[in-house]
């Protein structure tokens, strides 16, 4: 009986100890939920924060402080404000191109270490006021907004560079490749206008990539998904699937490289009268053109934002590896051969009784 009264107990306390709920639940209400953080030059100390948090009525909450570290500045925000600064929805970090130019460790290791901050949010430059690119606003919430833009899902295409919190971390501290950071400002009627990519050189900006010329890294990269190229004649092509392969030598003057890439694609604009071969032909001249003239542009800034160094790590001793950025890569030839393939045409009727059908798609 008494063994019996005891099991029973002990039944009861479980039970009672599952059912008695979180006892560490925090109140959301009482906490800033920030989405974007900006890392600026402050006017009287190193850094100047400032802080985007969405509310539910769609609009923006600004916090700022300036402080010689950018915890530091945290604190005092936290300071003043009414509510809790959680960092765990923070989603963007927007570093003025000032730092950016003088370096950004410090900042790419704060946002590592920090426990709140996930290290999938996204990294760009502020290429213009960044006072007025951080206060900006537009509907919906910039949470969303600002997410999407660098979602390959949504806003993102391939004349963007992208590049998360821990893809920066990794590459502060590899031998083997540089980082590339989209740019960005302030629209007018969109939340960002994208400049181009800032070229990084260890934790350094050095130079720059337009969009045309960001659409080529990422093509090389492998991310081309909803890339559009324009040719001459108001041509206009999407890049349906590439296939690259790379070609490795090591000869007594150093690593050498040529790259293949195949590119399949589909007309989405063409004037009547020019056909399949003519276009193949002159995508092939231009991208080949295109493509070398921006690898002699990114080897200007000895910068190996492609990754060359990691298409060459398996075959490398150590003290080569060390010295892939120093020694290699600047003595590295490369080259890129593109081909294409058209995958359809789509002539334009432009009779006056076929004015109003539109155009026909052929496939073959």
């Amino acid at each position: 009986m008494r063994r019996g009264l005891l099991l029973k107990g002990i039944v009861m306390f479980i039970i009672t100890l599952l059912l008695s709920g979180c006892w560490d639940t925090k109140d959301i209400n009482k906490e800033y939920l920030p989405a974007v953080m900006g890392i600026g030059k402050g006017k009287t100390e190193k850094y100047r924060i400032i802080l985007q948090v969405p509310n539910a009525s769609g609009r923006t909450q600004f916090l700022e402080k300036e402080a010689k570290s950018i915890t530091k500045a945290i604190d005092l925000i936290q300071t003043d404000a009414e509510k809790k600064i959680v960092l765990v929805h923070l989603r963007l970090l927007l570093i003025e191109k000032e730092l950016a130019e003088q370096g950004i460790d410090n900042i790419v290791d704060f946002a590592v270490r920090a426990n709140d901050i996930s290290i999938k949010g996204m990294v760009a430059v502020v290429d213009g006021d960044f006072e007025k690119t951080l206060y900006h606003e537009i509907s919906p919430t910039p949470e969303v907004s600002s997410y999407d833009f660098f979602n390959e899902e949504a806003g993102w295409t391939p004349n963007q560079s992208i590049i998360r919190i821990w893809e920066a971390y990794r590459s502060l501290n590899s031998y083997s490749e540089e980082m590339a950071i989209p740019m960005l400002k302030n629209g007018e009627h969109t939340l960002f206008v994208f400049k181009g990519t800032a070229v990084m050189k260890e934790d350094r900006m050095i130079g720059t990539l337009d969009q045309e010329e960001t659409l080529l890294y990422n093509l090389f990269k492998g991310r081309y998904t909803g890339g559009t190229i324009e040719l001459a004649r108001n041509t206009s092509v999407l890049i349906e699937n590439a296939n690259i392969k790379h070609h490795r030598e090591w000869s007594e003057k150093g690593p050498s490289l040529t790259s293949d890439i195949t590119l399949n694609v589909v007309i989405t604009e063409s004037p009547k009268g020019v056909n399949n071969t003519q276009i193949e032909k002159e995508m092939r001249e231009q991208l080949n053109r295109k493509f070398n003239e921006t690898l002699a542009k990114i080897k200007g800034y000895r910068s190996d934002v492609l990754g060359i160094g990691l298409l060459y790590r398996p075959l490398l001793s150590e003290g080569d590896i060390t010295a892939w950025k120093s020694q290699w890569f600047p003595a590295l030839k490369q080259r890129i051969n593109v081909e294409v393939n058209v995958l359809n045409e789509i002539y334009f009727k432009n009779t006056d009784q076929d004015q109003n059908q539109g155009g026909m798609l052929k496939s073959r």
